[in-house]
């Protein structure tokens, strides 16, 4: 069974204490480690955790939040919609293929949590993207840009696997695929 001790002494490895605000690890080998908004160079760091992370014996899905600082009265009378979401989340393209990551059909799952939070289940054209971990952090970053947003929770999933039959209907159209 994996423990935390051995996470830890992985991302030790990778980022400073003083950058490390939290590392959890569930009965089902699930991790969160939750990295100062701070953290240099971030896109390098978080691609090193789930390599390094994912090469442990019995580890299930990775997280790796960044903290954030909460804004005075932020959040307060704003409704959040999943449109208006998914409205800020088409500004995010998969540069290998040019669409943005709604249209593409890369978001599977989007809930709006009492809190504010925002859950994304999401996916990747391929497991071996190389731009996964780019992506689900432009993500986070245009959900948390949005005013009344608490928190973004972003799982990537590969169950379905992704298809071009994902792609919305008006894309298909103006690449051809129909």
């Amino acid at each position: 069974m994996l423990t935390k001790e051995e996470v830890e002494k992985v991302v030790k490895g990778i980022v400073e204490d003083k950058f490390i605000k939290a590392i959890e690890v569930d009965e089902r080998g699930n991790v969160t480690v939750t990295l100062a908004k701070d953290t240099p160079n971030i896109d390098n760091v978080l691609i090193k955790l789930h390599s390094e992370i994912g090469k442990l014996e019995g580890v299930g899905l990775i997280t790796v939040n960044r903290e954030r600082e909460e804004k005075a009265g932020e959040g307060q009378n704003v409704q959040l919609t999943k449109e208006l979401i998914l409205e800020r989340l088409k500004e995010v393209i998969d540069p290998e293929v040019g669409l943005d990551v709604v249209n593409l059909g890369l978001i599977y799952e989007l809930e709006i949590r009492p809190d504010n939070t925002v859950y994304v289940k999401m996916t990747m054209t391929t497991p071996g993207c190389p731009l996964t971990m780019w992506i689900l952090r432009a993500v986070e970053d245009k959900i948390l840009e949005i005013p009344g947003v608490k928190d973004a929770e972003i799982e990537l999933t590969f169950d379905p696997p992704w298809s071009p039959d994902m792609i919305s209907p008006e894309y298909k159209k103006k690449l051809g695929l129909y």
